[in-house]
Protein backbone atom coordinates (compact mmCIF):
# COMPACT_ATOMS: atom_id res chain seq x y z
CA UNK A 1 0.00 0.00 0.00
CA UNK A 2 1.21 3.06 -1.22
CA UNK A 3 1.17 5.83 1.93
CA UNK A 4 -0.30 9.33 1.26
CA UNK A 5 0.96 12.18 2.86
CA UNK A 6 -0.40 15.44 3.03
CA UNK A 7 2.38 18.36 3.28
CA UNK A 8 1.04 22.11 4.09
CA UNK A 9 2.54 25.46 4.15
CA UNK A 10 1.97 28.87 2.89
CA UNK A 11 5.56 29.10 1.42
CA UNK A 12 5.00 27.74 -2.37
CA UNK A 13 9.22 26.70 -2.19
CA UNK A 14 8.80 24.48 0.78
CA UNK A 15 5.75 22.54 -0.40
CA UNK A 16 7.51 22.15 -3.81
CA UNK A 17 10.86 20.67 -2.05
CA UNK A 18 8.79 18.32 0.19
CA UNK A 19 6.80 17.12 -2.74
CA UNK A 20 10.60 16.27 -4.83
CA UNK A 21 11.56 14.93 -1.55
CA UNK A 22 8.74 12.37 -0.72
CA UNK A 23 6.41 11.59 -4.17
CA UNK A 24 8.65 8.26 -5.71
CA UNK A 25 8.06 7.01 -2.19
CA UNK A 26 4.73 8.21 -1.60
CA UNK A 27 1.42 10.00 -2.67
CA UNK A 28 2.05 13.86 -1.55
CA UNK A 29 -0.81 15.88 -1.64
CA UNK A 30 0.17 19.65 -1.01
CA UNK A 31 -2.10 22.53 0.30
CA UNK A 32 -0.83 26.05 0.88
CA UNK A 33 -3.58 26.50 3.99
CA UNK A 34 -4.79 24.86 7.26
CA UNK A 35 -8.06 25.57 5.23
CA UNK A 36 -7.12 23.68 2.31
CA UNK A 37 -5.62 21.15 3.61
CA UNK A 38 -8.83 20.37 5.77
CA UNK A 39 -10.82 20.09 2.95
CA UNK A 40 -8.06 17.82 1.41
CA UNK A 41 -8.30 15.96 4.57
CA UNK A 42 -11.97 15.56 4.35
CA UNK A 43 -12.31 14.18 0.39
CA UNK A 44 -8.95 11.66 0.82
CA UNK A 45 -7.07 9.10 3.11
CA UNK A 46 -4.05 10.51 4.70
CA UNK A 47 -1.45 8.39 6.24
CA UNK A 48 0.82 11.46 7.74
CA UNK A 49 0.40 15.32 8.09
CA UNK A 50 3.67 17.34 7.75
CA UNK A 51 2.84 20.95 8.34
CA UNK A 52 4.75 24.40 8.84
CA UNK A 53 3.97 25.34 12.22
CA UNK A 54 3.25 29.51 11.73
CA UNK A 55 0.82 30.21 8.57
CA UNK A 56 -1.32 32.76 8.07
CA UNK A 57 -5.24 32.11 9.07
CA UNK A 58 -4.33 29.01 11.01
CA UNK A 59 -1.36 27.20 12.72
CA UNK A 60 -0.18 24.29 12.31
CA UNK A 61 -1.71 23.33 15.59
CA UNK A 62 -4.73 24.54 15.26
CA UNK A 63 -4.62 22.52 12.04
CA UNK A 64 -3.45 19.62 13.30
CA UNK A 65 -6.35 19.82 16.43
CA UNK A 66 -9.27 20.09 14.14
CA UNK A 67 -7.58 17.12 11.88
CA UNK A 68 -8.52 15.06 14.62
CA UNK A 69 -12.15 15.01 13.50
CA UNK A 70 -11.60 13.53 9.85
CA UNK A 71 -8.12 11.61 10.37
CA UNK A 72 -7.74 10.91 14.17
CA UNK A 73 -4.89 7.94 13.16
CA UNK A 74 -2.73 10.13 10.87
CA UNK A 75 0.57 10.77 12.11
CA UNK A 76 1.55 14.36 12.39
CA UNK A 77 5.00 15.80 11.86
CA UNK A 78 5.58 19.75 12.87
CA UNK A 79 7.79 22.45 10.95
CA UNK A 80 8.65 25.43 12.97
CA UNK A 81 11.52 27.64 12.65
CA UNK A 82 10.63 29.21 15.71
CA UNK A 83 10.65 28.05 19.34
CA UNK A 84 7.33 28.48 20.74
CA UNK A 85 7.10 26.73 23.86
CA UNK A 86 3.05 26.76 24.41
CA UNK A 87 2.84 25.35 20.84
CA UNK A 88 4.93 22.71 21.75
CA UNK A 89 3.50 21.72 24.35
CA UNK A 90 -0.39 21.80 23.01
CA UNK A 91 0.57 19.93 20.22
CA UNK A 92 2.15 16.97 22.39
CA UNK A 93 -1.15 17.16 24.90
CA UNK A 94 -3.46 17.71 22.26
CA UNK A 95 -2.77 16.65 18.77
CA UNK A 96 -0.43 13.69 19.50
CA UNK A 97 2.11 15.39 17.28
CA UNK A 98 4.86 12.58 16.08
CA UNK A 99 8.06 14.85 15.78
CA UNK A 100 8.87 18.57 15.79
CA UNK A 101 11.53 19.52 13.11
CA UNK A 102 13.54 22.57 13.38
CA UNK A 103 13.47 24.68 10.04
CA UNK A 104 15.79 24.58 8.47
CA UNK A 105 15.81 20.93 7.91
CA UNK A 106 17.70 18.26 6.49
CA UNK A 107 15.51 16.47 3.47
CA UNK A 108 17.56 12.69 4.73
CA UNK A 109 16.89 13.07 8.01
CA UNK A 110 13.07 14.03 7.67
CA UNK A 111 12.95 11.14 4.58
CA UNK A 112 13.96 8.70 7.77
CA UNK A 113 11.41 10.26 9.87
CA UNK A 114 8.91 9.55 7.54
CA UNK A 115 9.87 6.28 6.97
CA UNK A 116 9.79 5.31 11.02
CA UNK A 117 6.68 7.22 11.70
CA UNK A 118 5.57 4.76 8.41
CA UNK A 119 6.86 1.53 10.04
CA UNK A 120 5.46 2.66 13.73
CA UNK A 121 1.86 3.44 12.12
CA UNK A 122 2.40 -0.16 10.66
CA UNK A 123 3.29 -1.98 13.85
CA UNK A 124 -0.45 0.21 15.24
CA UNK A 125 -2.01 -0.87 12.91
CA UNK A 126 -1.21 -4.50 13.18
CA UNK A 127 -1.58 -4.52 17.10
CA UNK A 128 -5.08 -3.02 16.57
CA UNK A 129 -5.87 -5.77 14.66
CA UNK A 130 -4.66 -8.09 16.47
CA UNK A 131 -6.24 -6.79 20.34
CA UNK A 132 -10.05 -6.79 18.06
CA UNK A 133 -9.86 -10.11 16.73
CA UNK A 134 -9.06 -11.35 20.47
CA UNK A 135 -11.96 -9.34 21.66
CA UNK A 136 -13.81 -10.71 19.16
CA UNK A 137 -12.70 -14.17 20.41
CA UNK A 138 -13.64 -13.92 24.07
CA UNK A 139 -17.20 -12.23 23.04
CA UNK A 140 -17.52 -15.00 21.17
CA UNK A 141 -16.22 -17.40 23.85
CA UNK A 142 -16.65 -15.88 27.16
CA UNK A 143 -16.89 -19.31 29.18
CA UNK A 144 -13.28 -19.57 28.20
CA UNK A 145 -11.80 -16.12 29.04
CA UNK A 146 -14.40 -14.73 32.32
CA UNK A 147 -14.79 -16.39 35.22
CA UNK A 148 -18.03 -17.44 35.91
CA UNK A 149 -19.37 -17.78 32.81
CA UNK A 150 -20.72 -21.04 31.93
CA UNK A 151 -18.30 -22.82 28.49
CA UNK A 152 -20.26 -23.26 26.18
CA UNK A 153 -21.36 -27.42 25.43
CA UNK A 154 -19.38 -28.22 22.27
CA UNK A 155 -16.57 -27.21 24.40
CA UNK A 156 -16.96 -29.23 27.54
CA UNK A 157 -15.69 -33.31 27.49
CA UNK A 158 -16.86 -35.73 30.07
CA UNK A 159 -13.91 -37.32 32.32
CA UNK A 160 -13.92 -41.03 32.20
CA UNK A 161 -13.69 -42.25 35.94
Amino acid sequence: MKHTILAVDDEPANLRMLERLFHKEFNVLTAASGEEALELLNRESVTLIITDQRMPGMSGTDLLRESLRSRPDAIKIILTGYTDIEALIEAINVTRVYKFVSKPWDPMSLKEMVRDALAEHERQLEQKKALDALISLVQSHPGLFIEGSAPSRDLVTESCD
